[in-house]
């Protein structure tokens, strides 16, 4: 008679307990969510790890894994804060809207983050949306938000100027999200009236406004809501 093999049960956490963890790697990294790893060569420097790494380490750490064996020298241990439980429940806040709606209009990447924020008990080995959470139920409030704002406030925007013109203007910025790629903000503003964006180095912040002058790259549409928008390029900025 053959010998079954053992079913090996894979290790859980509860999903309060992973969110907080997550939520202290997300405030360890400057309430960014990194997806590399950041090294120097300067020894002031210390090295920035990427949120999932954080978590993945953490975790290792915390339950004696065989990999805890081999975290790299320079990995700090990190405990969660009453600051991060708390938004753990803000959080869980935040995910029950979702569950009351119904999840029949989300994409699948979304209903998936969702599914797996709604459930009691998470897998420890498989943390990754976990780390991403943070970041993903920010811009999620953040762009709910901006959609109705768009909706209701700048439905009627129309394209400005022909492709290749100067444009001028006083702007206020709506929207910024980081590009790690291109090492600038993607920005969505408001100029007379009409929405406009563009890539810039430079953090501004959600609210401000700024003299700008620039040239029309191409008319485009809203990524949240289907007003018109005006991509710009070669754009210069300074106070009002």
């Amino acid at each position: 008679m053959a010998l079954q093999t053992p079913v090996l049960q894979l290790k859980t956490v509860s999903l309060q307990e992973a969110l907080a963890v997550a939520y202290a790697a997300y405030r360890i990294n400057a309430e960014m969510y990194l997806k590399d790893t950041r090294r120097f060569t300067e020894e002031t420097n210390t090295t920035i790890f990427d949120n999932k790494s954080l978590v993945n380490y953490y975790w290792q750490k915390k339950l004696n894994t065989r990999d805890s064996q081999c975290l790299p020298s320079d990995f700090v241990m990190f405990e969660p804060t009453e600051a991060d439980y708390a938004s753990v429940e803000e959080a869980r806040k935040w995910i029950k809207r979702y569950v009351m709606l119904g999840l029949g209009n989300l994409d699948d990447f979304k209903r998936q983050m969702i599914e797996e924020l709604n459930k009691d008990q998470v897998p420890v080995k498989g943390m990754g949306r976990i780390a991403f959470a943070p970041e993903f139920i920010k811009r999620d409030r953040h762009e709910t938000g901006l959609t109705k704002t768009i909706r209701i406030e700048y439905r009627d925007s129309r394209h400005i100027e022909p492709v290749g013109k100067t444009v001028e203007g006083v702007v206020e910025f709506l929207d910024k999200r980081y590009s790690a790629q291109w090492e600038s903000y993607n920005y969505t503003c408001v100029l007379a009236g009409n929405l406009v964006s563009f890539m810039n180095k430079f953090d501004h912040a959600v609210g401000l406004r700024m003299r700008l002058k620039a040239k029309v790259k191409s008319h485009t549409k809203n990524k949240l809501f289907s007003a018109d928008e005006t991509r710009l390029n070669y754009v210069k900025l300074c106070k009002v």
